[in-house]
């Protein structure tokens, strides 16, 4: 009988430490990735970049999932509106003078508009890694800064880089043009684009990996919206 009673603690024992085991290790993960992003966002690139005197402003915006850039369709030499035409618009009288450019994994963008629109599978998928990624675009006309939506004055050559990335962000078809699909609203669209999204490359990781390679100071990794936003 005692035998056989310690057999059975032992069973539930080691039931019990599994089971713990199964509970600990995605809290630790998810503890370890949130130290490695809160550190990441802290440590700066570009610690020596000042704003320019001179230069082309743009701005940085977060709607608390996803932080993006708002740039101009034509400046410093730099028109993307091949990329992002008029035409693509329903009403075409909503081309804006700046857009405002997200990356990001598909998905997502497409479902969740705001964090309560988030699912858990997206989110699975997302974490996961895929190649479904997109741009959001939306055009908004002489933008000036807001709560949410910080100014940043970049040099035209610090903006060059920027629009550089931007381009080659875009999923081109055998003609060169890039493809738009319905977003949120008339004044906004989604765009088939380059890059394999990951918890390791999130959308605000390519935000704030635009300014970096720009030259602006800004952490070293920032997959959190805050973690960008924190440098504005």
């Amino acid at each position: 009988m005692r035998k056989w009673l310690h057999l059975k603690l032992f069973r539930i024992n080691s039931v019990w430490t599994v089971m713990r085991a199964f509970v600990a290790w995605p809290f630790l993960i998810v503890g370890f990735y949130m130290a490695c992003a809160f550190i990441g966002s802290h440590i700066p690139a570009n610690n020596g970049w000042i704003p320019a005197r001179e230069g082309v402003d743009i701005f940085v915006e977060s709607n608390g999932v996803h932080v993006g850039l708002i740039v101009p369709i034509n400046e410093a030499t730099e028109n993307l509106s091949d990329l992002i035409r008029p035409d693509q618009l329903s009403d075409s009288g909503l081309f804006g003078t700046h857009v405002m450019i997200g990356w990001g994994h598909g998905r997502v963008y497409r479902n969740a508009e705001t964090w309560a629109d988030v699912k858990s599978g997206d989110i699975a998928s997302a974490v996961m890694g895929s190649d479904d990624s997109i741009l959001h675009i939306k055009h908004v006309i002489n933008p000036v800064p807001q709560d949410n939506r910080k100014r940043i004055r970049v040099s035209q050559k610090q903006y060059r880089l920027i629009a550089k990335q931007i381009r080659a962000a875009f999923r081109l078809d055998p003609d060169g043009r890039s493809t738009a699909l319905p977003a949120y609203g008339p004044d906004n669209l989604f765009y088939d684009s380059m890059g394999r999204y990951s918890a390791f490359n999130t959308c605000n990781t390519w935000t704030g990996r635009v300014l970096r390679n720009a030259g602006v100071r800004i952490g070293i990794w920032t997959p959190m919206p805050g973690g960008v936003m924190r440098w504005f």
